[in-house]
């Protein structure tokens, strides 16, 4: 595959400045970036991991998680190497974190039939983080459009404002992942501050794309009541109804050391969030009650699930179908499995 220029870049005194996250990378000539793959090469940013892909699997739309966007629904997931975050609880690290990950080369033509081929509805961009494949991405989201498939990214956030305008116009649906309050990012994730993740959040909110939201609880670490009301208060003032999945930690990369969030505080974190959101999940825990979707207005359960997968459903047109009341969603619920 051919060398790529990656988007989003402008050239000063003699380097080059990368404009697509909020790290801002200034890069001489040969220097890469904190994502580890954008590089300047020759006056010219190039994307290093165009077409490079360390994962890709069929997968529920709610493992991305997105519970409100076409429930039931398959997507094909794809990944490439690199990260613009460098967190030290990191799921993924041997794919994100490893910008000469084992990978395989394919065009975005490839992906498309994939996805068609496997009976996908959509195509995801995750695993990584899709903002450091953007180019690929993008590309991938213009032929996906054309046939028929929506497009999903799950992301950490970090990126700038023109990029989610660009990328706004091809990607149906985002989760993007608010970790912590800004000293949290500078300590445990190397990022910039919280702020840019918000911002993020109101973005692509602002140009139509469904937003979902999901938050890490580390135990002792980012999961006191402040810390959860702090993202809750934002969430509230952006859109109440905007569904908000707390997930359980459980230790990993450089963290290894540390202990999984207990049931116990997921389960205050949500009745917390409740008092002033209207769709809340836990994520990381089998079987937890909130698994299911349940309408707001009369308690019933209108989208049932088990493991991540669409069980039952009360639901028409996309309303109770016991009292009548409006379920925020998208899309249409993919018939369940038998």
């Amino acid at each position: 595959m051919k060398r790529t220029e990656a988007m989003f870049y402008k050239k000063w005194s003699g380097e080059i400045v990368c404009q697509l996250c909020p790290h801002s990378c200034i890069l001489i000539d040969g220097a890469v970036g904190k994502c580890g793959v954008r590089k300047s090469i020759e006056d010219i940013l190039i994307t290093t991991n165009y077409g490079k892909i360390v994962a890709q699997n069929v997968d529920p739309i709610e493992k991305k998680p997105l519970f409100h966007f076409w429930p039931g629904s398959r997507v094909y997931s794809i990944a490439a190497p690199g990260c613009n975050l460098h967190c030290k609880f990191c799921q993924n690290w041997e794919l994100s974190q490893k910008p000469d990950a084992e990978s395989h080369t394919i065009e975005p033509e490839a992906i498309v039939e994939n996805a068609l081929k496997t009976n996908c509805h959509g195509i995801a961009y995750t695993y990584t983080e899709p903002t450091v494949f953007y180019e690929f991405a993008y590309d991938t989201a213009k032929l996906a459009k054309k046939a028929g498939l929506f497009n999903v990214w799950v992301s950490n956030g970090m990126i700038n404002n023109e990029p989610i305008k660009k990328i706004s116009k091809l990607i149906d649906a985002v989760n993007i992942d608010i970790k912590g309050n800004s000293k949290f990012y500078r300590r445990y994730a190397g990022g910039v501050g919280i702020e840019p993740v918000l911002n993020a959040v109101k973005e692509f909110k602002k140009h139509g794309v469904w937003v979902e939201i999901t938050n890490l609880l580390i135990p002792e670490i980012n999961d006191s009541n402040e810390d959860i009301q702090q993202i809750v208060d934002f969430i509230a003032e952006v859109d109440e109804r905007i569904p908000f999945h707390i997930s359980r930690f459980h230790p990993h990369h450089k963290m290894k050391d540390a202990k999984p969030t207990p049931i116990k505080t997921i389960n205050a974190a949500i009745k917390l969030a409740k008092e002033q959101l209207e769709y809340v999940y836990a994520g990381n825990v089998p079987g937890h009650e909130t698994e299911s979707t349940y309408c707001i207005d009369c308690g019933e359960p209108v989208i049932k699930r088990r493991g991540l997968r669409v069980r039952e459903t009360h639901i028409k047109n996309n309303s109770c179908a016991s009292c009548g009341a409006k379920i925020h969603m998208v899309g249409k619920i993919i018939k369940p499995l038998e």
